[in-house]
């Protein structure tokens, strides 16, 4: 006679009751954006205008995942990708202090495989499409001598000396939320890009932040963005699904930090894809939209379906203490 057993279902990491979400993890941060679409594009479009002095007459929000071609190219998940109307492409990315990387190095080649995608492969180059690729950071930015409280920095392609901008098909947009923070504005001074800093950066559930109060009080746009956070807090598979990214970003942190050793960095790598699937598995099971699931976690369409094979649904035979657990016959 065989005995069969159900298999035990994996308890499922959950987020301590005081776990608040914090607009600086770039989880919560796509999130956020992402969460409510209609309300997002109205985030996205404000955020743009407030920081690039842009007139955005149309947002959509499009795929996150930029593969690169070639064996050994780095692959790119972005945090927020839109396409604006007037046409123009627009990324933002959320730094954490954790996650301190070659911000330099790295928002240049995000910029140049964005715009090296291949809906832009065959044009005309004057046809290509212009990419800003903006990094919100947490941390502080390498200061410049002459102008230490600068706090957003823009960049392009110029002739060294006379400054000349040889093209605007790109530009790189690091801004230094503490940095605005730490200048000790009054709210009446505060810029529309330096308010969209603020809220990001001092955002709680509890509203503890006089700044971020008045934000939410008195303009609309932070009161969508304040009934956003507020639906995501209150949602337990987002906040168990953040907490899981966070704690898991710390451990790669951490890993960085202390590893030296040989391949550390193809280990790395591959510990952050882990992390992705692990929360997306957190939501599969959870029942979050597959397109939502996609938006916070960067994993493929592919990666998705995989992941829904593996989950089956019960996980097996899940039996009951009466009549499901049985004896069955050779």
């Amino acid at each position: 006679m065989t005995l069969i057993k159900a298999k035990k279902q994996r308890s499922k990491p959950q987020a301590p009751t005081n776990y608040k979400l914090r607009c600086t993890n770039d989880f919560v941060f796509k999130s956020l954006m992402t969460y409510d679409p209609e309300i997002g594009k109205r985030l996205v479009k404000d955020l743009t205008e407030s920081i690039r002095d842009y007139v955005v007459d149309k947002v959509d929000l499009t795929s996150t995942e930029l593969l690169t071609e070639g064996f050994q190219a780095k692959d790119i998940r972005l945090d927020i990708c839109a396409r604006l109307t007037p046409d123009r492409l627009i990324d933002f990315e959320m730094q954490c202090g954790s996650n301190k990387m070659e911000i330099p190095n790295r928002s240049a080649y995000y910029a140049a495989t964005l715009v090296n995608r291949p809906d832009n492969k065959g044009l005309a180059y004057t046809a290509l499409t212009p990419v800003d690729q903006l990094f919100l950071l947490d941390f502080d930015f390498p200061a410049k001598a002459d102008q230490p409280e600068k706090a957003i920095h823009v960049y392009q392609l110029a002739e060294i000396l006379d400054h000349d901008i040889l093209t605007n098909l790109i530009s790189v947009v690091i801004i230094e939320m503490k940095k605005i923070i730490q200048m000790n504005h009054s709210y009446e001074e505060l810029s529309r890009a330096e308010k969209w800093c603020w809220f990001l950066e001092r955002y709680d559930e509890e509203h503890s932040d006089s700044v971020v109060v008045r934000l939410v009080e008195e303009d609309e746009i932070f009161k969508e963005a304040d009934s956003v956070m507020k639906r995501m807090s209150s949602d337990p598979a987002m906040r168990d699904a953040a907490f899981e990214h966070n704690r898991r970003m710390m451990d790669m942190a951490q890993l960085r930090y202390e590893g030296k050793q040989e391949g550390l960095e193809e280990g790395i790598e591959k510990g952050i894809e882990k992390q992705r699937l692990e929360t997306a598995r957190e939501m599969l099971r959870n029942h979050c939209d597959d397109q939502l699931i996609q938006l916070c976690t960067k994993i493929s369409l592919q990666q998705l379906e995989q992941l829904k094979k593996e989950i089956v649904p019960g996980f097996n035979q899940i039996e009951d203490d009466s009549e499901q657990s049985h004896l069955a016959s050779d």
